[in-house]
């Protein structure tokens, strides 16, 4: 049986929902748990915390092919197992700071459906093996450098490789083509990830880095293993909350994995070719025009994409896209906010990011070292080595520092 995301207190409902060419009706569980819309207050509790941003935003991603792993580590709940592909030896384990890589003892393979590692002559694995046709005979078996490439084996070695129709890719339980589509038809690696659902667990359900209220879910069917995704569309339960794996209210901690770096689709088309853009929520993150494609790219621990000298610059003396989260890489409890206007603006660094933005008193902007409010007199001489005040200007007299 396949199920919704909880999002409904005592009621069990029927959904008519599409699913593999024909409509099916699906039973939604009772929800366990009660959601309080939170409320605001006009205090902040101040706590001993380091500002932590989500995974995908620590240090470089790690890539393997056209497989973003660090962003996949991002939808998913914190100590979700994904498999490499790579090599069949390889998973990896996520973590509240971004993907860890481990590995399986020689002659065992990892299988991420199960979440351990096996035998390799039991676990149907093709990821960076040398002969993929070994030990088999009159079968097919993945090509995994190509979408819907195959093999045809006989006594152990490669007699014939082709490709599935166009809107088709190869699937290893069938051994044969089913509809479904890649990202992309070659990685730069000779490796494609044609399906979330080849690395991500079955059944769990996992967010999305491009909107709050996407989950997508795996579902094994006797044909193999199937995608379905949808949304979190109940009243005002509108966001998907990774960490509980169900729908609830939206707030900035819940959606701060949206960073526009996709899990798996298409890349965004761009030119001209060479061209560099923000990414609107992460600092550290830009994007380089290639191919007349967008292809992320993640500037060293410690340094923000510049908007003004268009390269990665230390964090604080970067220039940042308007909106990013400045509590990437910070070590203080209260952070400016990208202001070209009177730097009065600041976040709070809880730990899971930025929370609601604040600001200072009239005639006053925000000292990111000194973590209080201070008098407009000083601000020239902050913004000289503070980027994200960039351009902002004077305004008022006072020399009273407010702590936040």
């Amino acid at each position: 049986m396949f199920y919704f995301p909880r999002q409904w207190e005592n009621s069990t409902i029927s959904l008519r929902q599409p699913f593999i060419g024909r409509y099916k009706w699906y039973s939604i569980p009772n929800s366990r748990k009660k959601y309080h819309q939170l409320t605001m207050t006009g205090n902040l509790l101040l706590a001993t915390i380091l500002c932590l941003m989500g995974g995908q935003a620590l240090g470089a991603a790690i890539i393997e092919g056209n497989y973003n792993v660090t962003a996949v580590c991002s939808a998913v709940s914190v100590g979700t197992q994904l498999g490499s592909i790579v090599s069949c030896q390889n998973y990896y384990v996520c973590q509240s700071t971004g993907p860890v890589l481990s590995s399986c003892q020689a002659g065992y393979s990892y299988d991420y459906k199960i979440g351990s590692c096996f035998p390799s002559d039991q676990v149907a694995c093709y990821w960076g093996v040398e002969n993929p046709c070994a030990g088999k005979t009159q079968t097919w078996v993945p090509n995994t450098g190509v979408c819907g490439g195959w093999y045809y084996c006989i006594d152990g070695k490669s007699e014939g490789s082709g490709n599935c129709p166009s809107g088709q890719k190869f699937d290893v339980t069938t051994q044969g083509c089913v509809y479904g589509s890649c990202s992309n038809t070659q990685s730069t690696d000779g490796i494609v990830l044609e399906s979330l659902c080849d690395v991500v667990p079955p059944g769990i359900y996992f967010g999305d880095t491009g909107n709050c209220s996407t989950w997508h879910f795996c579902q094994s069917t006797s044909t193999g293993i199937v995608l379905h995704t949808s949304k979190c569309d109940l009243q005002s339960q509108t966001a998907f909350n990774v960490l509980t794996g169900e729908c609830t209210y939206e707030t900035p901690n819940v959606c701060s994995r949206v960073t526009n770096v996709t899990l798996g689709d298409a890349p965004v088309s761009c030119s001209p070719n060479g061209a560099k853009s923000p990414d609107p929520e992460v600092c550290g993150t830009y994007y380089v025009c290639t191919n007349n494609e967008k292809v992320a790219t993640y500037c060293p621990t410690g340094y923000y994409y510049d908007v003004e000298k268009v390269g990665c610059v230390l964090r604080q003396n970067a220039t940042p896209e308007k909106g990013c989260n400045r509590c990437q890489y910070a070590t203080t409890m209260f952070v400016n906010a990208v202001n070209s206007d009177n730097c009065s603006t600041y976040y709070y660094c809880n730990s899971q990011g930025q929370n609601t933005l604040t600001t200072c008193p009239s005639d006053m902007f925000f000292d990111e070292q000194a973590q209080g409010c201070k008098s407009d007199q000083y601000l020239s001489q902050y913004v000289e080595t503070n980027g994200a005040c960039f351009g902002a200007g004077e305004g008022g007299i006072g020399s009273t520092t407010v702590t936040p």
